[in-house]
């Protein structure tokens, strides 16, 4: 059994004490009976296990003319450790992921070389995180925003599930403009790891994916947790089951799909992450063949199309006959300020 208190309450029945209703900041004594029920405001959650501890609470009191000022002490003794074993599995696959995740791992070993090498000049190709400020008219709207939930008119509870229509709206407006895409295919949401997942559960275990190589390690990561893929093979550090789409200098950082076997799920990545690289319209309108013949699905990841300057497509919604085999655009916008979403046709 455990004892958990998730209000920041404490409420102690005390016998043979006076009646009052006090705070940690003191409160005035009233007239009193035998027993009371006393009530302390601004204590955080505490929880303990029964099997292995004693959660004892002892109230010192002092009187200073008629105020009475509570102190609180709670004493955790441990008792004679016990051994309870679950009778219920983790999941499985978590074991087969490798050493935490990449962008950490890649972080630990860039700290190893500045200690070892401390004058080096490090270029990181990690975690894209942000350099730059949140632009002033964007922190101001929200400020505004924040502020009108203190009113009556602009408070609102829970939001819409997909989304503020308004701001589905205007996604749909600026990102796809001309291509058909309506407010109601537009999911505003918390990350594109979430929406990776989600889209996982919906695919289930029994599905064979492909991957570019290198890619974003949140796909490989979703895929190994949902079961689709076998054991990590060390000696060429990929793992069965996957299909790795070698994207390298020597083919333009795009896949030679002849060469790539029928999966279920394709993800693709454009601009790439990590390279860079932006696929051409050809190179696309030859990905979307692919996966009409095959009868795949791409999960197309344009997170940095807002970076492109030159030609190339912003949205494979741009590429004829995209609709029947894409399921979803996993798209983020806005610098400094993460905002994700995801757009998926009702084709």
């Amino acid at each position: 059994m455990a004892i958990a208190m998730h209000w920041s309450c404490l409420s102690l029945f005390l016998p043979n004490a006076p009646s009052y209703s006090s705070s940690p900041s003191g409160g005035a004594s009233l007239p009193g009976t035998a027993n009371s029920f006393v009530s302390f405001s601004g204590l955080r959650a505490t929880s303990a296990s029964s099997s292995s501890h004693g959660f004892f609470a002892k109230k010192l009191w002092s009187l200073e003319k008629t105020r009475i000022l509570p102190v609180i002490e709670c004493l955790v003794k441990s008792l004679e450790p016990t051994t309870h074993t679950t009778k219920v599995q983790r999941n499985a696959n978590l074991a087969k992921l490798q050493g935490g995740y990449l962008f950490p791992e890649i972080a630990r070993r860039r700290n190893a070389h500045i200690q070892k090498y401390p004058d080096a000049k490090i270029i990181s190709l990690g975690i894209g995180d942000t350099t730059e400020p949140i632009p002033g008219l964007i922190t101001l709207a929200m400020e505004a925003r924040a502020h009108g939930l203190s009113t009556l008119e602009g408070y609102s509870g829970y939001g819409a599930e997909q989304g503020e229509k308004a701001m589905r709206v205007a996604l749909a407006e600026t990102f796809y403009g001309g291509m058909d895409i309506k407010d109601n295919e537009i999911f505003v949401s918390d990350g594109a790891k979430c929406d990776i997942a989600r889209l996982q559960l919906v695919f289930g275990p029994d599905v064979s994916i492909a991957v570019q190589d290198p890619s974003y390690p949140a796909y490989v990561d979703s895929s190994v947790m949902m079961g689709q893929t076998g054991a990590f093979r060390k000696d060429v550090q990929q793992y069965s089951k996957i299909q790795y789409m070698r994207c390298s200098h020597e083919n333009d950082f795009f896949p030679d799909l002849s060469s790539v076997p029928r999966t279920d799920i394709i993800f693709f990545c454009s601009p790439n992450n990590p390279t860079g690289s932006a696929a051409t319209r050809e190179q696309l309108k030859e990905l979307v063949a692919f996966a009409t013949i095959n009868g795949s699905i791409i999960v197309y990841d344009s997170a940095y199309a807002i970076y492109m300057s030159d030609n190339n497509p912003r949205s494979i919604y741009e590429i004829p006959g995209a609709r029947e085999v894409f399921f979803s655009a996993i798209d983020d916008f806005i610098v400094s300020l993460h905002v994700h979403y995801l757009c998926s046709t009702q084709d």
